[in-house]
């Protein structure tokens, strides 16, 4: 075998060792634990926004790692961490949410952006870390949170 052949053998197998890894259980990935509910404001479901899952320091969430949902139809969300769906870390969170009305900006024919937010229409305490009064704690397993945005 050529040193050429070696050299291309070996930067094949670097470049599957790493993705390899990927679809297995990573020892160094927090683990997560499955997290859904209906987003309602003055008891009637959101049909849109945004919710986010906040590790709250020394409460279980060392790493910092934010989870995500779209607010679907009927106020439904599911939280993603990493890969569509899979929930957010073990440990405590606050929990903000941007329900906005109207659509959000789009590029103008100049590929600018009109940076001008569309109204919140719940209150903003709850768009903000540092203000918002929702706290949950996820366990392993599954986690249901029902959120109730009230004025």
């Amino acid at each position: 075998m050529s040193v050429k052949t070696a050299l291309a053998l070996l930067t094949g197998l670097g470049l599957m060792i790493p993705l390899g890894g990927c679809s297995g259980g990573d020892p160094k990935m927090p683990k997560l634990g499955q997290v859904y509910g209906i987003v309602t404001y003055k008891g009637k479901p959101v049909d849109s926004g945004h919710v986010v899952f906040t590790p709250a320091e020394g409460k279980g969430g060392e790493s910092g790692q934010t989870a995500t949902s779209e607010i679907e139809p009927g106020g439904k969300y599911e939280m993603t961490t990493f890969n569509t769906g899979d929930g957010a870390i073990l440990g405590q969170h606050i929990v903000t949410v941007q329900v906005r009305e109207g659509e959000m900006p789009k590029p103008r024919a100049d590929s600018t952006i009109d940076y001008k937010l569309p109204k919140s229409v719940i209150p903003e305490k709850y768009a903000s870390t540092g203000k918002s009064p929702l706290r949950c704690t996820v366990k392993e397993g599954k986690n249901e949170f029902n959120i109730e945005l009230k004025d």
